[in-house]
């Protein structure tokens, strides 16, 4: 092996870059079987350069040997934030060496280069080796693909949607360490965590989630609740009243936590379109106004999500076009697959695509191209509501037990399977979805509901392909199957 030596040459060890590095350290460890030396390209010998396969990881202006490969047109340089370059060639430093790059439009695209080339070459593609006789190398194809010159590969990449993220309740969130951690395999960058009032560990987990790049965005109930058809006071002084308890809830509780913005749900989520005889859409609009109005005022660089159910207002657009415009508005329920829940064991009823794509359409550009804009897909794991009960403040978030995580993975596995199958046979139609959105608008925001189904032991085949079709939706959906079901970290829920 000597005389194959591989060795890692970085730009920077810091942030998500050393996320980056830390990933394919890994990743290539399991394959080559031998400690990998990693240096600073600053510090690193010409001589390992020139004698040595390397793995080089940054940006062409943080790793000057990645700044090479672009000057000299054998790397191409990415063009848009959160993108990467990403290949794997002959060196040009030695013509009998080979050299792996990784390089990032910026620390992002660092980082979800590594995640791709961690999933995809070191996962599936550097086993395309080329042999005339597989008998006899089956151990080197299998187990150390390292001993042989790799295949090449070439990829530039970028996300066709800005924001990727996953919602839940936090309460369900056991481990948030390895929640975050699998989330960044997915290339996933924000999360929604709906706890109705601030965990006591929130700095930590925050401080977490942004070493992986992830915002983190609070979630608390602007008058919402499980009967909040009959429960909630919609004439102008009750209205007043609850704007003011909003902003009293905010200041003392959120104002001063850690954290990227908050998210709201409110009079929306009911089968009818008046409360007390009043129109939902109108009264809640006036109610987000005034209370997102008067922390704007104060907080003027705040994020505000506006998570609305489109069931009691779709038919009264034109009042929630009248929401303030920075506010973003989170569109829940907007048709069949995959904006439905789905619990049974037979394959879910997409309904009408057509209906669903020009619905999501209308909404997309219903303040401008340009506006404050989010949607939420479920079709996932959820809570199960038979046992739900609301949980208490001064909670710790995630930090329970290996055996209680591994005891409740067995039960929802059992769930992930008929989710899985939903997935794989509408995958289609998801992508149709997000491409018409993507066509239509810039700067788009997509969540999903990712609750209660220990995602942070497994990533199930669901969420993966969730996530890599925010990543490409211009990828046939075929093709996007054929990559996520080889990524070394995604499990079928029905394979212990």
């Amino acid at each position: 092996m000597e005389n194959n030596r591989w060795v890692i040459i970085f730009g920077k060890y810091d942030g998500l870059e050393k996320k980056a590095v830390n990933l394919i350290n890994s990743a290539v460890f399991d394959h080559y079987k031998l400690p990998v030396s990693c240096f600073n390209a600053d510090e690193v010998e010409e001589e390992i350069v020139s004698t040595c396969n390397l793995i080089l990881v940054g940006t062409a202006k943080d790793n000057k040997y990645l700044g090479e490969l672009v000057k000299k047109g054998v790397l191409k340089q990415p063009e848009k934030p959160q993108g990467y370059s990403a290949s794997v060639k002959e060196s040009v430093w030695n013509g009998e060496k080979d050299v792996m790059a990784v390089c990032g439009f910026d620390d992002a695209g660092v980082l979800y280069g590594s995640v791709d080339f961690v999933n995809k070459y070191i996962g599936y593609l550097i086993y395309r080796i080329d042999v005339k006789d597989l008998t006899t190398c089956w151990h080197m194809f299998f187990d150390s693909p390292f001993t042989v010159r790799p295949p090449h590969w070439e990829e530039v990449s970028a996300p066709s949607v800005e924001t990727r993220g996953a919602w839940t309740w936090g309460h369900v969130i056991y481990d948030y360490k390895s929640y975050f951690d699998n989330m960044a395999l997915l290339k996933l960058n924000e999360i929604v965590i709906w706890n109705n009032f601030i965990p006591i560990n929130s700095s930590d987990v925050v401080d977490y989630a942004h070493s992986l790049g992830i915002k983190v965005i609070w979630g608390y109930a602007w008058g919402w609740n499980t009967d909040c058809n009959v429960s909630m006071k919609m004439d102008d002084e009750g209205i007043k009243q609850l704007s003011e308890d909003i902003f009293a809830k905010f200041e003392k509780e959120y104002a001063n936590a850690k954290g990227d913005g908050i998210y709201f749900q409110s009079a929306t989520e009911v089968n009818t379109e008046y409360i007390d005889g009043k129109l939902i859409a109108e009264r809640v609009v006036s109610l987000v106004n005034l209370a997102a109005g008067k922390i704007l005022d104060k907080y003027p660089d705040l994020e505000i999500q506006f998570g609305l159910h489109t069931g009691s207002v779709k038919h009264r657009l034109e009042y929630i076009a009248k929401v303030d415009p920075r506010v973003k508005i989170v569109w829940e329920n907007c048709g069949s697959f995959p904006f439905c829940d789905h619990s049974g064991v037979d394959i879910v009823n997409v309904g009408d695509l057509k209906e669903t794509m020009d619905f999501t359409a209308k909404i997309a550009q219903l303040r401008s191209e340009e506006d404050n804009f989010g949607l939420v897909m479920k079709e996932m794991t959820l809570l199960d509501w038979t046992l739900f009960t609301h949980p208490d403040k001064n909670l710790i978030l995630g930090e329970n037990s290996k055996n209680f995580i591994e005891e409740r993975l067995i039960q929802k596995r059992k769930l992930w399977k008929f989710s899985q199958t939903n997935w794989i046979a509408n995958l289609d139609y998801m992508q149709k979805i997000v491409k018409n959105i993507v066509d239509k608008r810039k700067n788009n925001n997509i969540q999903a509901v990712i609750e209660d189904g220990i995602f942070e032991k497994e990533i199930p085949l669901s969420a993966a392909l969730y996530a890599e079709t925010l990543w490409n939706c211009e990828k046939d959906s075929k093709e996007t199957f054929m990559q996520v079901s080889q990524y070394p970290c995604v499990k079928f829920a029905n394979l212990l």
